[in-house]
């Protein structure tokens, strides 16, 4: 088992992703409240819980639908990109082109450690691509719209729901 913040791999160690944990035990359904935003698209509602410890990274992406982003416990930081910053985030060229191939995936160990700036890093451009980051905490939620790009860190041991809709 890793120790203190050795963690191990992007994950810290376990990560539940994109889970419909709701639809697999209905009996949670009773403590989440969908938002009225989720049905101004009249299409499609996803539900998607995220459980993962301390360090669980999701690396850069799009979502190809509207996204109402739930904090329930725990504190995540969130960095966004518009759709207008996409080459500078270096979205892969085969499968998953909605996924950024930015190596390392966790941006702000890049950051620290400089490999965006190292001088035979692929990835020299992603330190010039404009971006907005916040902390969500218990209670928060964030629209993310189509096609905007996200990197997702927790900070503590997290809960979050999104509700993906078109």
């Amino acid at each position: 088992r890793p120790s203190d913040d050795k963690k191990a791999g992007l994950s810290g160690g376990g990560y539940l992703a994109q889970c419909a944990l709701l639809d697999q035990i209905p009996e949670l359904q009773d403590d989440i409240v969908m938002p009225d935003y989720c049905l101004c698209g009249g299409g499609t509602i996803l539900r998607q819980m995220f459980f993962g410890p301390k360090c669980t990274v999701t690396p850069a992406h799009w979502d190809p639908y509207e996204n109402i982003f739930c904090q329930v416990v725990g504190y995540k930081y969130l960095r966004l990109f518009p759709p207008s910053e996409a080459a500078k985030l270096y979205p892969r060229k085969e499968n998953l082109q909605n996924n950024s191939s930015l190596d390392p995936a966790d941006i702000l160990e890049g950051e620290r450690d400089g490999a965006y700036t190292a001088e035979q890093s692929p990835f020299k451009r992603f330190l010039e691509a404009e971006f907005v980051d916040m902390v969500l905490e218990p209670g928060d939620m964030l629209y993310l719209p189509k096609g905007w790009w996200h990197f997702v860190k927790s900070l503590s041991t997290s809960i979050s729901l999104a509700f993906h809709f078109t």
